[in-house]
């Protein structure tokens, strides 16, 4: 990667003492793949790392050293997070502030400073992007879409078109119901691939600061996604669902219009969702039902 830090530094990073020598970490890679000059952590004791490298571990705090290794180590909470942070800070190449000759920028667009857009993006007129955001390839932003600061939208997805939606004449002819709101996303949000997100029929699609979207999420007009809520691959959002903070949404889970569910949720993997949630539930399984009463159920028939 290019870059020789001392271990040092990186300790001072996560304000925790370096135990060891001060090697020069220049790479990070896998606990099983460790070498000299790397970097790896461990969020389990009962890992046998090399002993034989001159390399660094994150490792937890009550983690036993060996008094013959030569590694050096950083104890700490939460090993994962930290060595997340260390990447972040001294791996990981920064926005370089380009605009791909490929991509086309409407009118009256605001793009702020060390902004990435990449190959052949439409970006719609009245579009505002905000600082340290960074757009891959293919992406489609239509008009009045408002993207905040250090937000990241994978290749393929499409931000801010009509959503669907549609009434009927007496002979059953569908009569598509016009979308003028906009969508709004908040600072450091993510977007994955091939990702849609309509924009709101009177009223903002709205996604709040901090929300993590995987790839192939669908996310229908009218929706509130609460702060720091995660949704994973696939999901399926209906019209006017608004989602609590700190939320877990499950890959190929589907929630139906207008539902509301409430904060620090968790729904498991391909659960529908037909009714309101209330907060702190998680909810697990195609019946819905809160995990507690769905493990009740379960064993009932298991004794059946």
């Amino acid at each position: 990667m290019g870059n020789k830090i001392k271990a040092s530094d990186i300790a001072k990073l996560l304000g925790k003492e370096l135990i060891g020598k001060d090697v020069e970490i220049n790479s990070v890679c896998s606990a099983d793949q460790i070498e000299n000059g790397k970097l790896a952590f461990l969020s389990k004791n009962s890992f046998m790392e090399n002993l034989s490298k001159e390399a660094l571990f994150i490792v937890k705090e009550n983690k036993e050293i060996d008094p013959k290794s030569m590694n050096s180590y950083i104890k700490i909470s939460n090993p994962r997070l930290a060595f997340a942070k260390v990447v972040e800070k001294y791996f990981v190449v920064k926005n370089k502030e380009i605009i791909s000759l490929s991509s086309k920028i409407g009118a009256n667009v605001k793009i702020a400073e060390y902004v990435s857009i990449g190959e052949n993006c439409i970006i719609r007129d009245n579009v505002i992007i905000g600082k340290n955001t960074k757009i891959n390839h293919n992406v489609v932003i239509a008009e009045n879409t408002i993207i905040g600061e250090s937000c990241y939208l994978k290749s393929g997805s499409v931000i801010g078109e009509d959503g669907f939606g549609f009434d009927f004449e007496e002979d059953k002819t569908p009569v598509r119901l016009p979308h003028l709101g906009k969508v709004v996303i908040g600072d450091n949000v993510e977007i994955g691939a091939n990702c849609t997100i309509a924009r709101g029929t009177l009223h903002d699609t709205i996604i709040n600061r901090n929300v993590k979207v995987d790839d192939q999420v669908h996310i229908a007009h009218n929706c509130v996604i609460g702060e720091k809520t995660i949704i994973t691959a696939q999901a399926e959002l209906s019209g006017s669902v608004v989602i609590g903070k700190n939320c877990w949404l499950g890959p190929n889970c589907s929630i139906i219009q207008k539902v509301k569910i409430g904060d620090n949720v968790r729904i498991g993997i391909g659960a529908i969702i037909t009714g309101d949630i209330n907060s702190n539930i998680t909810i697990m399984g195609l019946e819905s039902l809160p995990l507690r009463d769905l493990l009740r159920l379960k064993k009932r028939l298991e004794l059946t």
